[in-house]
């Protein structure tokens, strides 16, 4: 600007001495050189006063910024936390944001959201055949599609959540968790109303993505632990240590049935501070379950029901869905209904950790001469095994396992349940996956001698008769499992699994058959089954 002043300046001394007058001509040049002297004195003048307003323009400027950075800084801090913090320059979220986790999720300003879930299994392995039992060809390698699910989830305004997933594998549809959920605004309550998980503990209610193995524990394949239609209330505290939750549940899934006068009692309680360096897991559940009414001799069809009307069953297979095979099976025995009381218990210490749990089932059998009639009548004829009192079964499993890699498992501390491993070094970026190698015992134990001594009474007549002691000390028996698992995770969320398993069975159905040579009872002849299987697991 000063450059530009002083340049006018001298054209303006340049014009004026072109515009002098024509009798200045005649002026002596010492005039001249005093009056240019003089004007050059002048504009050195007006520059440095040019120099001086610049400066002062420069410092009022300075201060003009100074005074407005501390008006945004008493601004700032007179604002709300969750504003404060916000950067100066942050825009407006769009009204719809668009995020991805394993799928995209669409959440909205007002609560809504909505994602696509889904997971694809498939199962391939072999299972050995024990001994000279050859009345199935259901042992033997096999390939199976263990479940593949499509569904979605998300959050309403006003505190709703929703989840749904059907099941399409092996050519049927069979519904998974579709419940619909609300929490109360500033509240740790949830309530949830719809088909899910009885509460029947840290594996069962794990989602099948995120347990160690490929199948749960023996016990809750022969205890019958499923999802059923019900609704329960959950609270936890606020630091996530502690959750209590309490149901009730019809006595089957989400079908067709009509089955409706069976119900269930259930309740589950964890604790799960962090404490010695780590995240530690203890909880309690419980299940009280009535079973459905006799039908006039009809059996019952509804899905996941603990029993076919009044007659109870408990069997489980050899760790494996490869199979349909039970080596141990309590048969059927008639009973009003049974309760199961559970214990858990896990440790994470960064890339170590270790769980266990614990179920015991008490049945409320019917005894000799007791009477039925009508729609009270059992199926089969009117008559049934009776206990000579009310049996009792047992399991439990202990893990250890460990991330090669350095992950740590996943854990979901409010919830009380397994959650998605987060791979550290993942293939895409370079990495090797992670790599999990973990152990595991199992016991199972379905015998009981008041079902070995039980006889088959007849509801109509009243009369009981004893069957053949061969095929009564068939009823139950033991099985205990040694099973090594090695998990690779290209990513977070694809997974290939190997399992190996070696399987000892005490007694059950299946022994004579075994070992027919044998000269102990069946209930203590003993036979060895091996099972190899992987699975391909990707989710979403």
């Amino acid at each position: 600007m000063s450059r530009l002043i002083r340049a006018s300046a001298l054209a303006m001394v340049v014009s004026t001495g072109w515009a002098l007058p024509a009798h200045a001509s005649a002026a002596s040049d010492a005039a001249i050189s005093q009056e240019l002297v003089a004007m050059r004195a002048q504009m050195q003048a007006m520059a440095a006063r040019i120099d001086a307003l610049e400066g002062q323009l420069v410092e009022a400027r300075s201060q003009a910024a100074a005074a407005q950075a501390k008006a945004d800084s008493a601004a700032l801090a007179a604002m709300p936390p969750q504003v404060a913090t916000a950067p100066a320059t942050a825009t407006a979220k769009p009204a719809t944001e668009i995020t991805w986790e394993g799928a995209p999720k669409l959440t909205t300003s007002d609560g809504w959201s909505f994602k696509p879930r889904g997971r694809l299994h498939i199962d391939a392995g072999r299972i050995s055949t024990p001994g000279a039992y050859d009345a199935t060809r259901n042992l033997g390698a096999s390939v199976r599609l263990r479940r593949v699910r499509l569904g979605f989830e998300g959050t309403m305004p006003g505190g709703f959540g929703y989840k749904a997933e059907a099941d399409f594998a092996n050519a049927g549809v069979a519904v998974g968790d579709f419940f619909v959920s609300y929490a109360p605004p500033k509240s740790t309550l949830l309530l949830r109303l719809g088909n899910f998980e009885t509460l029947n503990g840290l594996e069962q209610i794990t989602s099948s993505n995120n347990n160690s193995f490929m199948e749960r524990a023996a016990f809750n394949d022969a205890f019958l632990n499923s999802r059923r239609i019900g609704a329960a209330l959950s609270w936890r505290s606020k630091n996530n240590d502690w959750r209590a939750e309490v149901g009730a549940f019809a006595a089957h899934g989400l079908d067709s049935s009509l089955d409706n006068n069976g119900w269930i009692g259930a309740g589950r309680l964890v604790f799960a501070p962090k404490a010695l360096g780590g995240q530690l897991h203890f909880g309690l559940n419980y299940q009280y379950r009535h079973f459905a009414e006799n039908a006039g001799g009809q059996a019952s069809s509804g899905v996941g029901m603990p029993s076919t009307n009044q007659i109870a069953r408990y069997r489980a297979r050899p760790n494996s869905q490869l199979t349909d095979v039970r080596f141990i099976d309590t048969g059927n025995f008639a009973a009003r209904s049974d309760q199961i009381l559970g214990a858990e218990v896990a440790g994470i210490f960064e890339s170590l950790y270790f769980a266990g749990e614990a179920q015991w089932l008490r049945a409320s059998a019917y005894a000799a001469g007791d009477l039925a009639s009508g729609q009270n009548s059992f199926i089969g004829g009117n008559a049934a095994v009776v206990p000579t009192s009310n049996p009792g079964f047992f399991g439990a499993y202990g893990e250890v396992g460990y991330f090669l890699t350095g992950e740590t498992r996943g854990y979901k501390r409010g919830d009380g349940t397994w959650a998605r491993t987060k791979v550290l070094n993942p293939l895409s970026k370079g990495g090797s996956g992670a790599f999990q190698l973990a152990a595991r015992f199992e016991y199972l134990d379905l015998a009981d001698d008041s079902l070995i001594s039980g006889p088959t009474n007849n509801f109509t007549t009243g009369t009981a008769s004893l069957a053949p002691l061969g095929s009564r000390l068939g009823r139950g028996g033991t099985q205990t499992s040694y099973l090594i698992g090695l998990n690779w995770y290209p990513m977070d969320y694809l997974r290939f699994m190997v399992n190996y398993g070696h399987v000892e069975v005490q007694g059950g159905p299946v022994a004579a058959l075994v070992n027919p040579l044998s000269a102990l009872p069946v209930n203590q002849q003993k036979y060895g089954v091996n099972l190899l299987q992987t699975r391909l697991q990707f989710d979403f």
